[in-house]
């Protein structure tokens, strides 16, 4: 069995949403992506030697330069079994490369490409080509991503994997084949393995369907993704219990409060950049205006990719604050960069 072809899956239908209509659509389509990915890698790695390594790096380079594999293993049934994954992709890694300040960071900027070139792939199915360019670029160059980009820690890869994880399930969905659903449930376990976080990916899964799945077969896909999503998280239970066991490690983070808000509209997406979420929101202002004037939307379908994009965002923070409002607090702004790809 052979993995199917994401780029032809995704490709419109007559009619649908983001369809090229100019010569050369398909070269360039598949061109835009790879530039957008060495864009973001460079972006992110042009300053990956510059800041000295801090504490949470430190920890990367104990467990996987410091470490054989025997150890490393001993580590995890202690504490960070929730960066196993990482830990021992970076162990590969630092068997090639020393745990210098660039090398240590350089896999996290090249993560960051392949979640900036996935951003692009995601936002043409619902917009033009310029428009996902654009997509892919300000993800690029978000504050967020650029420090996830330049820091030896699993956060670039987490977006990474929750953007083509995403779509990998648009296409599933639109043709909802056994074989597609498969590769969702598969895809699924290793993104959870890689963070636990991720499993948060299902419910915004369950929204996304009724806008996603063809009409008059709407049924088919939801028994599908209920089959497939409930098969993949009953099989990562017993390492999400475990890793869960080690939740003492965040009892520094702080309860509920005022705080979290400051944290979600700034922090979350922007850092410290208090000047670009301004931008941002000064933009995002400005484009609710103009449409309200009356001036013709871009082409493709926005108001489907807008919601898709909401969900993506409002889902995870809010179950994420809900449960550390009546459980343990768990929310920390970088935790949640998975739904930084949907800004």
């Amino acid at each position: 069995m052979s993995m199917p072809t994401l780029e032809p899956a995704l490709e419109p239908r007559a009619g649908d949403i983001g369809a090229e209509r100019v010569p050369g659509g398909v070269r360039g389509r598949l061109l835009d992506p790879w530039a957008i990915a060495l864009f973001a890698t460079v972006v992110s790695a042009a300053w990956a030697c510059r800041p000295s390594l801090w504490f949470d790096e430190g920890a990367t380079i104990s467990a996987s330069a410091s470490r054989t594999l025997p150890e490393l293993w001993r580590l995890l049934s202690h504490i960070d079994a929730v960066h196993g994954a990482y830990y021992l992709l970076m162990h590969g890694w630092f068997a090639v490369f020393g745990p210098t300040e660039f090398w240590s960071r350089f896999p996290s900027s090249l993560a960051v490409g392949a979640a900036a070139a996935g951003v692009t792939v995601f936002t043409k199915q619902f917009s033009t080509r310029p428009m996902a360019v654009c997509a892919g670029a300000i993800f690029a160059i978000l504050p967020r991503t650029t420090w996830a980009g330049m820091e030896a820690r699993p956060y670039a890869f987490v977006a990474a994997a929750a953007v083509w994880l995403t779509v990998l399930f648009v296409a599933t969905v639109r043709h909802s084949r056994p074989r597609g659903w498969l590769w969702y449930a598969l895809g699924l376990m290793l993104s959870i393995l890689l963070n636990l976080n991720l499993v948060l990916l299902v419910p915004v899964y369950g929204a996304m369907l009724p806008l996603l799945a063809p009409k008059g077969a709407r049924k088919s896909p939801v028994l599908w993704w209920t089959a497939s999503s409930a098969i993949a998280v009953a099989a990562m239970t017993p390492f999400i219990l475990f890793a869960h066991n080690q939740v003492w490690q965040v009892n520094w983070i702080y309860p509920v409060s005022w705080h979290y808000a400051f944290d979600i509209v700034l922090r979350q997406y922007f850092d410290h950049s208090v000047a670009f979420a301004i931008a941002s929101a000064v933009l995002i202002v400005a484009a609710v205006v103009i449409r309200l004037a009356g001036v013709t939307a871009p082409t493709g379908d926005l108001r489907r990719l807008l919601i898709i994009a909401a969900a993506w965002m409002v889902i995870p923070t809010a179950l994420v604050v809900v449960y550390s409002a009546i459980s343990e607090p768990i929310y920390y702004p970088r935790y949640l960069i998975f739904t930084a790809p949907a800004m």
